[in-house]
């Protein structure tokens, strides 16, 4: 019974303790801030064990479709482009400021090679405390996969590539080739 009593008394002592902490407000939340070595590895540890379990328990139920399918791998860049470029990048485009001030700092997916379930519930569910919402909020399964389809073509993809499919699905035009000569704004070319 004295051994009850003593484990009963040190879980309260260390709830007590714990509660203390967290309404003390010591521990600084600045995402400007990095945690240190340890609580960055707790929440790292956490997150990619969390994630690698509800994937694998995914995988066993889910259905796959071909992620390299063009019109899917098309469809996803389109997604990308307009809501994930942002902060992790893509083939020649840096992380923006937004993802800059992300703490933890958003991965670069340019060479990013995990597992699709992974990347699946990841973009589906999201991460709690990383910047990284929950798109199945907003987007069906279908349109989940067609991002993971684009996820595994984009480490293959030049900076020109990933370029040209801005282009091609009418996101943005290239500029005009360099004549070797410019003219001010509202000028006419010069004609030879």
């Amino acid at each position: 019974m004295k051994t009850v009593l003593t484990i009963v008394a040190v879980l309260l002592l260390l709830a007590v303790a714990l509660l203390g902490f967290i309404f003390s407000g010591v521990y600084d939340v600045a995402a400007s801030t990095p945690d240190n070595g340890l609580i960055a590895w707790a929440l790292e540890t956490t997150q990619h064990r969390s994630v690698h379990r509800a994937a694998e328990a995914f995988e066993e139920t889910a259905k796959i479709p071909d992620l390299e399918d063009p019109k899917r791998i098309q469809n996803g860049f389109v997604h990308y482009y307009e809501m994930c470029a942002t902060c992790h990048g893509a083939p020649g485009v840096p992380i923006s400021e937004i993802g800059q001030g992300l703490n933890p700092y958003p991965p670069e997916l340019t060479a990013h090679a995990d597992e699709p379930a992974e990347n699946f519930w990841i973009v589906k569910n999201g991460i709690k405390m990383t910047g990284m919402p929950a798109f199945g909020v907003t987007h069906s399964d279908d349109e989940i996969w067609d991002i993971v389809a684009f996820l595994n073509r984009m480490p293959k993809l030049s900076s020109q590539q990933y370029q040209q499919m801005i282009v091609d699905a009418g996101l943005m035009e290239l500029p005009p080739p360099v004549t070797g000569h410019t003219h001010a704004p509202g000028t006419p070319p010069h004609q030879d």
